[in-house]
């Protein structure tokens, strides 16, 4: 018969020994379960290593995808995650759903417009109602851009996006991503 605290390898071999050593660790498991049970022994990590997420999540909400493959070029860094959706309620389902530190919002979106997004996010009662936003306009709405900064949009960047420009406009409003090699 064998004991409940023996190890798998001393059973499969058919060694019955009742250590001190098997009897301190319970029967060892394999698969998930043993990885759940070792995480739960090692001491909490999330205190020196800075969280669970050590970079930046940032939204893009573009419907032209042309603007989404550059956004997805310039944005390339391991320091930053890029969520990507191609109107502007499938943005607001997203900030929902999850938490992001920066939406970059173009104006011509379906569904709801990027206006109508500012101004749902804005007028939310959520935590993430107060989130950068930097508004990617186009030609047609550079006359609009005092309206939308009064609106709640935090910074703009014309289009058709600059690298360089876009990487300032970023690193203002996220200045941890001076080093992220964008």
């Amino acid at each position: 018969m064998r004991s409940p605290h023996a190890k798998i390898d001393d059973w499969l071999m058919g060694q019955e020994e009742a250590s001190t050593k098997a009897a301190e660790a319970p029967f060892d498991s394999f698969g998930p379960i043993s990885d759940i049970r070792r995480a739960l022994g090692r001491p909490d990590r999330t205190s020196v290593t800075g969280g669970p997420h050590d970079y930046t999540r940032i939204l893009a909400a573009e419907s032209d995808p042309y603007h989404r493959r550059v956004l997805r070029v310039l944005l390339a860094s391991s320091r930053i995650s890029v969520i990507e959706v191609e109107d502007g309620q499938s943005a607001i389902d997203l900030l929902a759903l999850r938490s992001f530190d920066l939406v970059l919002l173009g104006m011509e979106l379906p569904n709801m417009t990027g206006p109508e997004v500012i101004r749902w996010v804005r007028r939310s009662l959520t935590p993430w109602s107060d989130i950068p936003i930097l508004g990617l306009v186009g030609e047609e709405h550079r006359d609009q851009v005092g309206r939308l900064m009064s609106m709640g949009m935090t910074d703009w960047t014309a289009k058709p996006l600059s690298r360089h420009h876009l990487a300032d406009k970023i690193v203002h409003l996220m200045p941890t991503l001076y080093d992220a090699g964008l």
